[in-house]
């Protein structure tokens, strides 16, 4: 049952690599561009394999990846129309997860059915819950405001696939002092661990505020504004928005001008993390910038160099989760310091959520065997 969790594991106050993944959250499934009309995509989404197609309306359909006959994996058989024709037995699946045919006898077993997950498809974006159907129908995507198609930013996308724990990634995205450190060759710069931070913590929203000023722009912000030796203002927001989506926005300023010529350009990262396991992630990213929209040659200069400082990142988390993986758990003992607010706040938020999850759970397993 997916939740579950050990008497141990509740005592702990945040999550981590060992915490059963959030499943009553939208996440990324894939881009929209890598779901092809007739063919079937796999992927592992929060433990569970999964097969997606468009459907003849070029709807977007996510089922189980395993036919329940014999569990062979329905991503290695065959598309026809709306239905997946299992590669093993031949049996065929319409896209509601129905039985519709078994060529080894007339009668179809009402059981033999194949789950169906809930998607949405607001490009360039494909979203998948894993979780209760029930809760999927009442709960927006979040952000759905910011990715929906508009005019006024250039737009990139990409993604990675990471060794680690999406846990240990919301915490990296809220607590950037690391900048100063781990991507002094791409997008830190030495002060940017001291500056001053504000932090916002709520029931489901965590705000990390910082103001780097004045301050010399890493070249990823100054080739495409010509900012370079200037004195700027670099002022970010990491806010964590749900399980799925952390968001960093970027306000970079000339402060050479004087204040009432000052400009503010704008640049923002939306970090999709969406579990495959507890202990790997799939990470897809957008990078939307308001200036420089003109030089097109910088679409690929900064995408580039965001993902240069995120692969710095992916080094960084994976040496961690096999780390402590490899460690006795007795052993695992981490102290934290002033910045590590927010980071420690979405570690709780998140067991908070895996906890809720195990005792819904348990109350209607228990509910079903008193029925």
């Amino acid at each position: 049952m997916y939740g579950a969790t050990t008497r141990v594991e509740a005592a702990n106050p945040i999550a981590d690599e060992m915490t059963p993944i959030v499943r009553n959250a939208w996440y990324v499934a894939c881009f929209s561009g890598e779901l092809a009309t007739g063919a079937l995509f796999a992927r592992k989404i929060a433990g569970l394999r999964v097969v997606l197609f468009r459907d003849s309306q070029n709807r977007p359909v996510a089922l189980l990846d395993q036919c329940p006959h014999r569990s062979y994996p329905l991503s290695k058989s065959k598309l026809d129309g709306d239905d997946i024709i299992c590669g093993y037995h031949g049996l065929r699946f319409g896209k509601d997860g129905r039985c519709l045919d078994v060529p080894m006898q007339d009668r179809v077993p009402r059981s033999l059915c194949v789950r169906r997950f809930a998607t949405v498809e607001e490009s360039p974006l494909i979203w998948i819950w894993t979780g209760d159907p029930a809760l999927a129908e009442t709960t927006p995507t979040p952000g759905r405001d910011w990715f929906l198609d508009r005019g006024g930013w250039a737009k990139a996308e990409a993604y990675l696939h990471v060794r680690a724990s999406y846990v240990h990634l919301h915490e990296n995205l809220l607590d950037l002092s690391h900048l100063t450190f781990l991507h002094s060759r791409t997008f830190g710069t030495p002060d940017y661990a001291r500056a001053p931070t504000e932090t916002e913590v709520t029931d489901d929203s965590i705000i990390v505020r910082r103001a780097v000023l004045p301050t010399r722009l890493p070249p990823i912000y100054a080739v495409p504004l010509n900012m370079e030796g200037k004195d700027a203002a670099r002022i970010v927001t990491s806010s964590y928005v749900a399980p799925g989506l952390s968001i960093s926005a970027v306000v970079l300023q000339d402060l050479t001008l004087p204040p009432n010529e000052r400009q503010d350009h704008h640049i923002r990262t939306a970090q999709l993390l969406t579990p495959e396991d507890q202990t790997s992630l799939h990470y897809h990213y957008i990078v939307a910038r308001d200036f420089a929209m003109e030089r097109t040659e910088m679409d690929g200069f900064i995408l580039n160099n965001i993902t240069a400082a995120f692969h710095e990142d992916v080094d960084a988390l994976e040496a961690i989760t096999q780390g402590r993986l490899d460690s006795d758990r007795s052993f695992l003992v981490e102290h934290s310091v002033r910045t590590d607010q927010a980071g420690v706040a979405v570690k709780r938020l998140l067991k908070r959520l895996a906890l809720r999850e195990a005792d819904g759970n348990t109350v209607a397993s228990s509910s079903a065997r008193n029925a």
